[in-house]
């Protein structure tokens, strides 16, 4: 008897142990979890089609490219064009820390580090170029100095899924909540993705980097396939700088975006290192090796439009 009611006690304690323990977790889950909400900017859509980009991304996908040596280095004319923003090429933006917190005109001084911007502005001006009469959104989640191999994990990779990786499908799906509640049509028609300079620092990052690259895209068309446009969502992806003085397995990495690039006719790939993206020119005397100079920041985002819109429908 005796026995039995020391095994009762065993299992009640371990019963509340584990009920603690749950609880915890849950709650941690919760601090987590980020709720965005956005300020209503947008006029009816009556059922117009909203084609939307997504980018995400690392430092170089958030903006570090500074708008100072931008202004310099094009007319007063370009830059009043940059800084004024775009009427047809919206972006609802969270860049590091900062967020737009509504769907406002894509223009310069939307990137995560101040007084920069990031590739959503020469996204937005090819797609004015091409389409001056079509309607775009860009719904940009970036972060500087995060890495595939964990901060971005999805779910089809084993281990625990990435905080990023959950931000990033919140960020987005309430974004386009957003956009259905306006009226519009949503049609996701690429996303467009610089990242894996922070997984160059390991080669264990860097030899799995083909493998969690794969997860992600599948994961990020399983989880958008209702809103994706005829042929499918593709994905544009890009070189990081060719540094190894700086980006040490910078090989690796971009051999592997490579195989990814080829294994599918949906995916596409930057060549940012043929293409003489620089990074070793701005501030002058002090360059930031860690991200592009204005011209190519601009640039690279002229690329990735250049790639996305082949898949338009």
């Amino acid at each position: 008897m005796k026995k039995q009611k020391l095994i009762i006690m065993i299992i009640i304690i371990i019963l509340i142990v584990a009920a603690i323990t749950v609880g915890v977790i849950l709650t941690s889950l919760q601090k987590d979890k980020v709720v965005f909400t956005f300020e209503d900017t947008l006029s009816d859509g009556k059922g117009r089609e909203a084609t939307v980009i997504l980018l995400g991304g690392q430092s170089n996908a958030s903006g570090c490219s500074r708008d100072d040596y931008l202004q310099k280095n094009v007319s007063e004319e370009k830059y009043a064009e940059y800084k004024n923003g775009y009427d047809n090429v919206y972006i609802n933006y969270l860049s590091g820390a900062k967020m737009s917190c509504a769907f406002v005109k894509c223009a310069t001084l939307q990137g995560e580090m101040d007084g920069c911007f990031g590739p959503e502005l020469g996204i937005a001006e090819k797609l004015h170029e091409t389409y001056p009469d079509r309607t775009f959104f860009i719904i940009k989640c970036a972060w500087g100095g995060t890495n595939l191999f964990e901060q971005w994990l999805s779910p089809s990779s084993i281990g625990r899924v990435g905080k990023l990786y959950t931000q990033f499908v919140d960020f987005v799906e309430t974004s386009i909540q957003y956009l259905e509640s306006k009226n519009y049509n949503v049609k996701i028609e690429a996303m467009c993705w610089m990242q894996g300079e922070s997984d160059s620092f390991s080669v264990r990052n860097a030899n799995g980097y083909e493998k969690h690259l794969n997860n992600f895209i599948k994961d990020i068309r399983r989880k958008f396939k209702e809103y994706a446009s005829n042929d499918g969502i593709a994905f544009v992806d890009a070189y990081i700088a060719d540094n190894p003085a700086y980006w040490v397995y910078c090989d690796l990495v971009n051999a592997s975006k490579k195989r990814v690039a080829d294994s599918s006719p949906m995916n596409a790939l930057v060549d940012t290192v043929s293409h003489g993206l620089t990074c070793e020119n701005e501030p002058e005397g002090a360059p930031d090796m860690a991200h592009y100079d204005s011209l190519s920041g601009l640039k690279l985002g002229n690329l990735f439009a250049e790639e996305a819109i082949k898949f338009f429908d």
